[in-house]
């Protein structure tokens, strides 16, 4: 598969490939069905993140990259912004027969820097797999550290009365703690 400028192109050593190239790319619409197969599969195996509606995966197809071995979606993940300080990383999956090779860890590594790109200030996850996400500086936070806003999703979630996931924290700017480091003193025009 030929990358475009915009493709991330990550050459063969990382996933044990000898001539193939996978590419972490924006998703397009023709992956939609691809994305909805991988996350719902990890969804009901692993149980550690939630279901997608395919109609919820074409609303937010601006939200996702994917990583691609010929045109087979071999992983994803959706950054999901929800006000001018606040994103959310959302739906990382990767494939099975490609976990354990770093591709979990190429996806963050995109997402993060595209939320730097864009400046965002601060990245969280609800996850019952916080050690991953510390391995990228996520800390471990308090629902009450995120606006209500980002709860409105969680009345549609199959966990809400038993919820098991931790949420996890990622201040992109340094000394960024929230609205509070605003009424504090923090610059917006120094990031």
């Amino acid at each position: 598969m030929v990358g475009t400028d915009t493709d991330i192109i990550i050459k063969s050593g990382i996933a044990g490939k000898t001539a193939e190239q996978i590419i972490i790319r924006k998703a397009r619409i023709k992956d939609v069905p691809q994305i909805f197969k991988l996350v719902n599969q990890m969804a009901r195996l692993k149980n550690n993140l939630l279901p997608r509606s395919m109609s919820e995966l074409y609303e937010h197809i601006r939200d996702f990259i994917v990583a691609v071995d010929d045109d087979r979606v071999i992983g994803t993940c959706s950054l999901h912004i929800f006000w001018e300080d606040l994103a959310e990383v959302r739906s990382l999956a990767v494939d099975l027969e490609y976990q354990g090779q770093g591709w979990g860890e190429q996806l963050m590594n995109v997402i993060i820097e595209d939320a730097r790109e864009i400046g965002m200030l601060r990245l969280f996850t609800l996850t019952t797999i916080p050690a991953f996400f510390e391995r990228f500086d996520f800390r471990v936070g308090t629902k009450e550290e995120l606006p209500q806003k980002t709860w409105s999703e969680c009345f549609r979630c199959p966990k809400f009365t038993e919820c098991d996931e931790t949420a996890l924290l990622l201040d992109i700017a340094p000394g960024y703690r929230g609205p509070q480091s605003i009424k504090k003193g923090f610059n917006l025009t120094q990031v």
